[in-house]
């Protein structure tokens, strides 16, 4: 009886035992919009304000698309992390001794969204998808798609997503009393959309912190840019090999 003992063999043939990751340590890319309430003033827009800092957390609500999620995303997981996100961005939570400046309102779930390089485009939110129509008297919406890059990213705008919209709305109590007769109309100060891809594949309960630290930093603030493009970390991976095994050979 012979021993053949072959490395290289003997690696082949041993069992291997590969890390694993979950859905929520996989990389991600992540797209965030935001913009700010400049009403019109003269000849351009106002200047931007400090709306403040001290929020009510009115709902937290699916949006009424006809596609559900893959799963029913836990709200409370993501109130916890949106509580932590504005936490860190210096937003405070209102008490009896501080009355809210904010009034927040968080939608989320996946469809076909806005497309934010379309804007000078003929839009009608009414199909599903969405249609957007070039006008041909349309110069500046022409010149923009000239841009280089600019095609890729309209087209990947038009994709079905995924997303956590959190809008801020001025408290009723901050604002002016109307016109006799008149009821308050619900001002807007700021709007932070997150997204990303994938949503008949994608758990959103796995991404929900990510979303989030993505576009907190945007809480409040005006791009420059239609969107900006966010990726988190490559996860860490590695490989245990089995024993050396020795093999046993008759001939």
């Amino acid at each position: 009886m012979k021993l053949l003992s072959i490395v290289a063999l003997s690696l082949a043939l041993a069992p291997l035992t590969y890390a694993t990751t979950s859905d929520e340590d996989l990389p991600l890319d992540i797209q965030v919009r935001s913009n700010i309430d400049r009403p019109f003033k003269g000849w351009g827009r106002e200047e931007a304000k400090d709306h403040g800092k001290v929020y009510l957390l009115a709902s937290v609500t699916e949006t009424l698309l006809a596609r559900q999620l893959v799963m029913p995303l836990d709200e409370n997981l993501l109130i916890k992390h949106l509580r932590a996100e504005l936490a860190k961005r210096g937003y405070r939570e209102y008490t009896p001794r501080e009355p809210p400046e904010l009034v927040l309102t968080v939608l989320y779930g996946r469809g076909f969204l806005k497309n934010p390089y379309l804007k000078d485009a003929l839009y009608n939110e009414m199909m599903d998808p969405p249609v957007s129509t070039i006008l041909a008297g349309n110069p500046k919406q022409l010149m923009r798609q000239k841009e280089y890059g600019f095609e890729e990213k309209l087209q990947t705008a038009n994709f079905e997503k995924l997303f956590i919209q959190v809008n801020a709305w001025a408290h009723p109590d901050t604002q002016p009393a109307p016109p006799k007769g008149k009821k308050k109309k619900p001002k807007r100060l700021w709007q932070t959309t997150m997204i990303t891809d994938d949503p008949m594949h994608r758990d959103l309960n796995q991404f929900v912190d990510k979303l989030l630290s993505a576009g907190s930093k945007f809480f409040d603030q005006e791009m420059e840019d239609d969107e900006a493009f966010v990726r988190t970390d490559l996860p860490e991976g590695f490989i245990e090999y089995g024993d050396t095994v020795i093999l046993e050979d008759d001939k």
